[in-house]
């Protein structure tokens, strides 16, 4: 049965990355999920981050976010502490350790997308990444 439905594509899309993405970052003791806050954090590691930043560029809910962060800090990859700019919000930091996992885990992400997008050549990839953003509205 071939499937022309977007909703149920991406949602299949989706699920394929949960599959792929959760045995590869398991041995670093991570989820998909905690990755991708980390990889938020060393993109914009000479910024104040804050919880909100986060949950804006995910798309999560403030419950969501705080699991998230209180299980990277928990493993030693976060800390949280009082934001200079901002006394009602706390600012989110990398850790040393994360710091030294930051190649590495990069490097899982890369394989990820890679794996993801094996079945695509790099100008389809291009395309499926444009049209992606142009459903979501991003990328602008």
């Amino acid at each position: 049965m071939k499937i022309d439905k977007v909703a149920i594509l991406v949602k299949k899309a989706s699920l394929e990355f949960d599959k792929i993405s959760n045995p590869l970052f398991l041995s670093h003791n991570l989820t998909a999920a905690q990755y991708k806050i980390l990889k938020y954090l060393y993109m914009h590691q000479d910024e104040t981050v804050k919880m909100v930043d986060l949950e804006k560029c995910y798309s999560l809910t403030h419950p969501t976010a705080i699991g998230l962060l209180d299980a990277l800090e928990e493993k030693g990859f976060v800390t949280r502490v009082e934001n200079p700019g901002d006394r009602r919000s706390k600012a989110i930091s990398l850790t040393e350790m994360a710091l030294s996992e930051r190649e590495t885990l990069e490097g899982i992400g890369a394989l990820l997308e890679s794996r993801l997008t094996q079945r695509l050549d790099e100008e389809e990839r291009k395309q499926l990444v444009s049209l992606l953003q142009k459903l979501l509205g991003v990328g602008d």
